[in-house]
């Protein structure tokens, strides 16, 4: 199977997907915190918006693979009882060198790298990288850039011990530039605070970008340079969220190529900057399925993308 996804905008081939259903009745009042959820959730509802979500891909051509048909036996019953697995992206990265399979901060999600790295190895994409433990590593937490360039948020749910192993896999191999980005407490993941939906147009949150400068690694070593700076140094226009929007997960955006992404319907304002500067925005719905803390870019792993 064909695989590599390096970039947010490039027109996207395959991706994998996972359909919630009755796990999501394991969600309480008393346990939704542990199990990283904003609220108790109507699982029909969460399923019916996510159906819409991957129906809204298949319409583009995307070939959306769902993570149960990849599992069998018991690896299928544990699956079927993880509330957190719609989140795929947080799970793996695919870049050119093959999956990386990465580690979770909290406990409801350490299952998930194991049946999502059995998952790659069915699909014959091999595994470039197991993060393991002190390391941990969120898929949340990777932007790319551009084909050689990854961003990588750290401090909440990826820490500096999975940054280095990322780091030792990709750099000069897979990317050529790794910029590192500390996050500051209240950011959970990097998507949450800054996309790119185009070579030259990004989307962000400055008060989650702003309090620390970030790292930018490279074959001449490491240099300091504040995100916001470095994209303009890049020639990148900038649209900038507020926090209402960003709560709201107003940059959590996944690009599908051709100019085309994919928001939830509510984020209105930004919307309307890019269709503003032609970009053709599809709206899903999404008042369940953002309960569970997470936004269109969190439920897709991509699996292959074009570069361009």
């Amino acid at each position: 199977m064909e695989f590599g996804a390096q970039t947010e905008y490039g027109r996207l081939r395959r991706v994998l997907m996972h359909r919630p259903s009755e796990e999501l009745r394991r969600i309480t009042p008393s346990n939704r915190d542990a199990y990283l959820f904003r609220d108790v959730v109507y699982w029909r509802m969460f399923q019916r918006e996510h159906d819409a979500f991957t129906e809204a891909l298949r319409g583009e051509g995307v070939e959306v693979i769902l993570l149960e048909d990849l599992l069998e036996g018991r690896d299928g019953e544990i699956a079927a009882r993880l509330p957190n697995l719609v989140y795929t992206r947080d799970v793996c990265s695919v870049t050119y060198l093959g999956a990386l399979v990465l580690r979770m901060a909290y406990q409801a999600r350490y299952p998930e790298p194991l049946l999502v790295g059995k998952a790659m190895e069915r699909l014959g994409i091999p595994i470039a990288l197991r993060v393991a433990p002190p390391g941990t590593v969120e898929g949340g937490d990777f932007v790319y850039l551009d084909r050689e360039t990854l961003m990588v948020g750290f401090g909440t749910r990826t820490n500096e011990v999975g940054l280095e192993m990322v780091k030792r896999t990709l750099l000069g191999k897979a990317v050529k530039r790794l910029l590192a980005v500390p996050l500051p407490s209240f950011r959970v993941h990097l998507d949450g605070g800054l996309m790119i939906l185009s070579p030259d147009l990004a989307l962000i949150h400055k008060p989650s970008l702003e309090m620390y400068p970030a790292y930018l690694y490279s074959e001449d070593g490491v240099e300091l340079i504040f995100v916001e700076d470095y994209l303009r140094e890049r020639g990148i226009e900038l649209i900038y969220a507020d926090d209402a929007e960003v709560r709201q997960f107003g940059t959590n955006i996944v690009g599908i190529g051709g100019g085309k992404c994919v928001s939830y319907e509510w984020n209105e304002r930004i919307i309307a900057e890019l269709e503003e500067r032609g970009l053709d925005v599809i709206r899903i719905p999404g008042s369940q399925l953002s309960l569970g803390g997470g936004g269109p870019h969190c439920m897709t792993c991509p699996i292959l993308r074009d570069d361009h």
